[in-house]
């Protein structure tokens, strides 16, 4: 093969791991057993052989990973269905790099315009484009296979059924065992270390918080962060206190972020965190700049994400049923690119750029979920994690796991629409024993999802300055997580360097986006 290079050098939180030809990042799950470093690599080795399957191997692999696999006349270069660890690749004459960072390979003041613009609707860049000019990322399900004469990417994984299921007592019987094999494996995993798990008044860490504790895992450390009046901090509270779990609060006020934009920890962190693709998670970065002085140093982080995604939380019953590529397409750009407004312009603009995304003209809530979990979910919310790398820590993905991922999946979706089959089988089978359904949940049922879409049709012929108006008002109110302290800071940042700020985005996230194009653009990154 010609000039192959890689630069691999990430190697914080799980190192990369080198052997037989193979680099490895992360973990794997297989019968039961915890594979890392020569394990997981001797595991890969013997499972993909002469690359006579790539598809049908990678499909068959269980857990959280990058690796890059070079054989005598081949290379394959994939990430695991929820792109767990970013890889980039740049393709040259006759060469190909491949990086676990872009900048290794391009230059961040060479921006790709197109990427930009999209970025700025949704905090990510789609597809297998970056921000960067001919620096293109492996997408979650994806792999990259080149040899001398050819280059190929494919996925492996989408999210669709393989085997469907109808019986609602049949999913629900396997969906709970699922659900303990995975907390079994989950607590073999930490090897004693402590669990540190971020806990809110979802279910989704609700439920880990249960498969730590029906595990015999009690060396748990959880947290809830924000300020006083966070309505999660009592459920939360109270969910680890039924448990017998160790519960820290970090309150989020003035002195938390007062001068974090020119710590050199945050100037260290955002672009790490970002990594030319992704608006980089700010949320919990001040709760862990707190705990790394309190949890020990080979603590593990348990994050929720994401069930509920894949649960069906993102699908809604009127999607249930067939749909046309047209329809799809506004859907997506409705609910998943508001982070700037959408003029009528805009909209062809994107439309003609998701068109790419997808085949044939009738499509179903499998396409809309898939493309989620390779987007939204993949370069967003598993995207967070890197804030768990920079601070030195493994974590563990129990809620991507395989055997949930093909439970859900192969739900009628009937069943997985507003999650009901997923919070069925919680609340019946994991939280009553425990005395964890409370009275006063914060998360929605599909009526007050409903509700809510009704509020966002009638807002979209609603003036916009009276639009404005109640949004902020409402960002102050429910700004538990001190967004807006934490944003004035770079919009201050913005206007002081004559960069005009466009605060008409459906959240505070909006900010965080341009002023992290502004360093991109600039060199400052």
């Amino acid at each position: 093969m010609h000039d192959l290079k890689l630069i691999l050098e990430n190697n914080k939180g799980f190192a990369w791991f080198k052997a037989h030809g193979i680099s490895f990042k992360g973990y794997l799950l297989e019968g039961g057993e915890y594979l890392t470093g020569s394990d997981a690599v001797d595991h890969i080795k013997t499972k993909f052989g002469k690359f006579e399957d790539p598809e049908k191997g990678l499909k068959e692999l269980n857990g959280v990973f990058a690796m890059v696999f070079e054989g005598s006349a081949r290379l394959l270069a994939c990430c695991d269905r929820t792109r767990s660890f970013p890889l980039f690749y740049r393709i040259g004459y006759n060469s190909l790099t491949i990086t676990d960072d872009p900048k290794a390979v391009g230059n961040e003041k060479d921006t790709d315009d197109r990427s930009i613009k999209i970025f700025l609707h949704t905090g990510y860049a789609i597809g297998n484009r970056t921000l960067l000019k001919d620096i293109y990322q492996i997408q979650a399900g994806e792999y990259i296979l080149k040899n001398n004469e050819s280059f190929e990417r494919k996925f492996y994984y989408r999210f669709k059924s393989e085997d469907p299921v109808s019986d609602r007592i049949v999913l629900e019987n396997e969906l709970t065992e699922a659900l303990k094999g995975i907390g079994s494996d989950l607590s073999q995993s930490l090897e004693g270390r402590t669990a540190v798990l971020p806990l809110s008044s979802g279910y989704d860490s609700r439920l880990i918080a249960v498969l730590l504790k029906s595990a015999g895992i009690n060396d748990v450390i959880t947290f809830t962060y924000g300020r006083k009046d966070n309505p999660e901090i009592e459920l939360s509270r109270k969910t680890a206190q039924k448990l017998g779990f160790k519960w820290e609060y970090i309150e989020y006020d003035e002195e938390t972020v007062k001068d974090f934009l020119g710590s050199d920890e945050f100037r260290a962190y955002f672009p790490f965190a970002s990594a030319c693709t992704s608006m980089f998670y700010l949320q919990e970065f001040f709760a862990l700049q707190k705990l790394k002085e309190i949890i020990p140093e080979n603590s593990v982080f348990i994050p929720g994400h994401s069930g509920d995604t894949i649960a069906g939380s993102h699908l809604s019953d009127d999607m249930t049923g067939e749909l046309t590529k047209d329809a799809l397409i506004d859907r997506i750009i409705s609910k998943h690119f508001n982070m700037k407004p959408v003029s009528s312009k805009k909209r062809e603009f994107l439309s003609e750029e998701l068109a790419r995304d997808f085949e044939g003209n009738i499509l179903s809530g499998f396409d809309y979920e898939d493309w989620i979990i390779k987007e939204r979910h993949g370069k967003f919310v598993i995207n967070s994690n890197r804030i768990y790398e920079f601070f030195g820590y493994e974590y563990r993905m129990p809620l991507v796991d395989k055997r949930f991922m093909d439970i859900m999946s192969n739900a009628p979706s009937s069943l997985r629409a507003g999650k009901r089959l997923y919070n069925s089988v919680l609340k019946k089978n994991f939280f009553e024993k425990y005395g964890l359904n409370f009275s006063n949940e914060t998360n929605p049922e599909p009526k007050d999802i409903r509700i809510q879409e009704t509020k966002n049709s009638i807002k979209k012929i609603m003036p916009k300055k009276i639009i404005n108006f109640y949004k902020e008002k409402l960002r102050k109110n429910t700004d538990i997580y001190y967004n807006i302290g934490v944003t004035d800071r770079m919009i201050k940042d913005l206007e002081s360097s004559g960069v005009p700020v466009d605060k008409d985005g459906e959240n505070r996230n909006s900010i965080i986006i341009q002023w992290y194009i502004h360093q991109l653009i600039n060199g400052r990154i």
